[in-house]
């Protein structure tokens, strides 16, 4: 007989604390940002929540520190993932093929799936765009007499656009972290996941893990 006893902690780590602590900050940061500028750009929808922030002024000052909070922690977070969000023609095909995976999420990921999958790779590089955008018409959003009038004009619209757009972005992401993938949204808090899921949904990086 084996005198060898069951692994006790069978899962594997995937997110360092560091990582989900970044990973968090950003996405802290992502929901005041939208909050404090849907209030302020959409007034007749949100002006309500205005109040809520302490008034107009302090809304702007919350809205104006959440984005430069959000490009900090974006850039960190670019750093702890640059290499693991490499594009590769297996997140060419992941795309090309998002509606099949997402209406069935049970399916095992293509075999080349690594660290992270195509659709996450899309959402993580535009984060990153974003959040350079975001700066840059925001910067001069708020130097705004300081400019001409066309640029001003042009980066106020290009920094609405992208804030619906990012927080479209954000609702799906969350889905796909919670209900639409089992066992993401564990990664994030507990940094581990089982191996099973590692085999079923990351198969590739599951691999290179036993090599």
């Amino acid at each position: 007989m084996s005198n060898l006893s069951p692994d006790p902690d069978p899962s594997i780590v995937r997110h360092s604390g560091k990582v989900r602590f970044l990973h968090w900050s950003l996405a802290l940061a992502y929901v005041i940002a939208i909050a404090t500028g849907f209030a302020l750009y959409w007034e007749r929808l949100l002006g309500w929540l205005v109040p809520l922030f302490g008034g107009h002024d302090r809304t702007v000052y919350i809205h104006f520190w959440a984005g430069i909070a959000l490009t900090l922690f974006g850039a960190y977070l670019y750093l702890a993932w640059r290499r693991e969000a490499r594009w590769s023609a297996a997140d060419s095909d992941f795309v090309r093929h998002m509606r099949e995976h997402a209406l069935h999420q049970e399916r095992d990921q293509p075999p080349d799936t690594g660290f992270f999958n195509g659709g996450q790779k899309l959402y993580f590089w535009a984060v990153v765009l974003s959040g350079v955008i975001f700066l840059i018409t925001g910067l001069v959003w708020s130097y705004r007499y300081q400019v001409p009038k066309d640029v001003y004009a042009v980066c106020r619209t290009t920094h609405r656009i992208f804030a619906v757009i990012m927080a479209a972005g954000l609702i799906v992401h969350i889905y796909k972290a919670t209900i639409g993938e089992p066992g993401t949204f564990r990664s994030m808090v507990s940094g581990r996941v089982s191996r099973e899921w590692a085999r079923k949904r990351r198969p590739k990086w599951f691999r290179d893990l036993k090599d």
